[in-house]
C-alpha cells in the first residue's frame, strides 16, 4: 500500500474512534464564580432528554441527593461538606438536555469558595471547577 493511501486509512480510523472525540465545555456562572465542567458526549447521550411543562424531570432531587451522598463517599476532600444550592440548568446549545448544579460547602473552604458538582439526569456526577480570577 502507498504511504499516501496508509496516511489517508490511518486518518480516517483515528477520526472515527471515540478518543478523536472532545468533551463538551459548560460554563455556568454561580452567584459571580465562572464554573467549568467537561462533559463526554456519550454520557449526555445516555440521558433521558426532558420536555419542560411536559413531564417531570427523569432524575429528581432525591436522585441528586443520593447521587452527590454516594460521589461525596469516595471523594476525601468532599467529606462533611454542606449541600448550599442545587439548580437545574439546560446544557447550553443542547435544547432537551438538562443537568443540576452543585454547590458545596466543605469545612477547609474559606469565605466564598465552594465546590461545584454537575450531575446529569442520569445521575452521572462531573466535577467542575471554578475559573481562576486571572482567567476573567
Amino acid at each position: 500500500m502507498s504511504p499516501k493511501w496508509s496516511l489517508l486509512l490511518l486518518l480516517a480510523l483515528s477520526a472515527s474512534s471515540p478518543a478523536a472525540q472532545f468533551p463538551i465545555e459548560i460554563f455556568e456562572y454561580v452567584d459571580s464564580a465562572r464554573v467549568v465542567a467537561f462533559i463526554d458526549e456519550s454520557d449526555l447521550d445516555e440521558c433521558t432528554h426532558w420536555h419542560p411543562f411536559e413531564a417531570p424531570p427523569a432524575l429528581g432531587i432525591e436522585g441528586v441527593t443520593a447521587a452527590i451522598r454516594t460521589y461525596m463517599a469516595s471523594d476525601k476532600d468532599l467529606a462533611g461538606a454542606i449541600l448550599s444550592e442545587i439548580e437545574l440548568r439546560r446544557v447550553p446549545h443542547r435544547e432537551k438536555d438538562w443537568h443540576y448544579m452543585v454547590k458545596l460547602k466543605t469545612e477547609r473552604d474559606r469565605g466564598d469558595r465552594f465546590r461545584y458538582l454537575v450531575v446529569l439526569m442520569s445521575g452521572k456526577v462531573i466535577p467542575a471547577i471554578r475559573e481562576p480570577e486571572s482567567v476573567k
